[in-house]
């Protein structure tokens, strides 16, 4: 349990007709294990509010080199968000998404 300090989540949600491929990987740099668990969890689930299946998720030791993106500051906590497969519109509102909630972009 100690190695798994990021969860990669892999997944599609469709809307409006458009579908959207998502992988993403939260980094755990300081909260609780049982508190990253849930939230990795809870995120995973976020796939399902669109109708598709829960996004598979994947325990790690670190999140996979070569992100888009990077949140530092996820939701205020010592989180890191890593993006990878997004498309530039959706980066770009994913970005500002971090930056509005105090994160820092890289």
């Amino acid at each position: 349990m100690a190695q798994q300090k990021a969860c990669l989540m892999e997944g599609s949600f469709t809307v409006a007709g458009e579908k959207t491929e998502i992988k993403d990987c939260l980094q755990n740099n300081g909260i609780p294990h049982g508190q990253f668990v849930e939230t990795c969890n809870s995120l995973s689930q976020a796939t399902a509010a669109f109708g598709g299946p829960p996004a598979k998720t994947t325990y790690m030791a670190a999140c996979p080199a070569q992100a888009q993106g990077v949140c530092v500051g996820f939701f205020g906590q010592p989180l890191s968000s890593h993006y990878y497969k997004r498309d530039p519109k959706t980066l770009a509102s994913t970005k500002s998404g971090c930056q509005a909630q105090g994160g820092k972009w890289q």
